[in-house]
């Protein structure tokens, strides 16, 4: 059997802006003048400081449902549970970004703590409820959504149709472009979703395309999914039934 992380669920497992910048090569926006949509955002502090510098960005997640200490509770379980398996996993990853991994923990504490802050002082204001693949936000509601550690990573209990029905939701939200980010599976191998996508005859609005970033923790993890609508002012696909 091949080595992997063992996770029973998806696990809240925070993650900064610098990194944000990275995974999404956001030097290539002005985020200024963007509206971002963080999808399945959990606790990563990138909507928190984001917002502090003066960005417009929303995060969404089914967990926000929940109160903030029962958020902070299974975050600490989830990075526990991650930290405890990544000795026998270590050559998985590719420690540049991160020196060692109580370097790591530590970041991922840092993170999850901002966002438990953050998400006390704003509540629902800025941290959306949403149970993907249905969302309630308007057509072309943002002009950029991002998806990190979300799709494909998680290929063995999210199927085709969860994929396809989501990214067709964020195409009917999103007016200009749509970030997955990382394209891998838990076995740090391309997901077959990917391709599978790709060839949809339901995306023959869009363009996909796969864009390398300066960014790779998960060996092979260095690329993003990038999906748009072929023209301005395309009609966004209808959400799927």
């Amino acid at each position: 059997m091949a080595k992997q992380l063992n996770l029973k669920d998806v696990v809240l497992i925070g993650r900064t802006f610098d990194e944000y910048y990275r995974m999404f090569d956001l030097g290539n926006i002005s985020l200024k003048n963007e509206t971002v949509l963080d999808v399945a955002s959990g606790v990563s502090s990138f909507c928190a400081e984001a917002n502090a510098k003066g960005y417009d960005v929303t995060a969404s997640d089914r967990i926000y449902k929940s109160s903030a200490s029962d958020i902070g509770q299974k975050c600490a379980r989830d990075l526990d549970t991650v930290i405890k398996q990544l000795p026998d996993i270590a050559d998985l990853y590719v420690w540049d970004y991160f020196k060692d991994i109580p370097s790591l923990k530590a970041q991922r504490e840092m993170a999850y703590k901002l966002f438990v802050r953050d998400f006390k002082k704003y509540g629902q204001e800025r941290y959306v409820p949403v149970e993907y693949p249905v969302t309630d936000f308007g057509e072309d509601q943002f002009t950029i959504s991002l998806v990190s550690h979300f799709l494909f990573l998680y290929e063995d209990r999210l199927d085709y149709e969860f994929h396809k029905r989501t990214i067709l939701e964020l195409l009917r939200i999103t007016s200009k472009e749509i970030r997955i980010f990382p394209i891998v599976n838990l076995k740090g191998k391309r997901s077959s979703l990917v391709e599978s996508l790709m060839c949809d005859e339901d995306f023959e609005q869009s363009t996909m395309s796969i864009r390398n970033v300066g960014y790779e923790f998960m060996k092979n993890g260095n690329e993003m999914l990038v999906i748009k609508n072929k023209e301005t002012g395309t009609p966004s696909p209808n959400r799927s039934s």
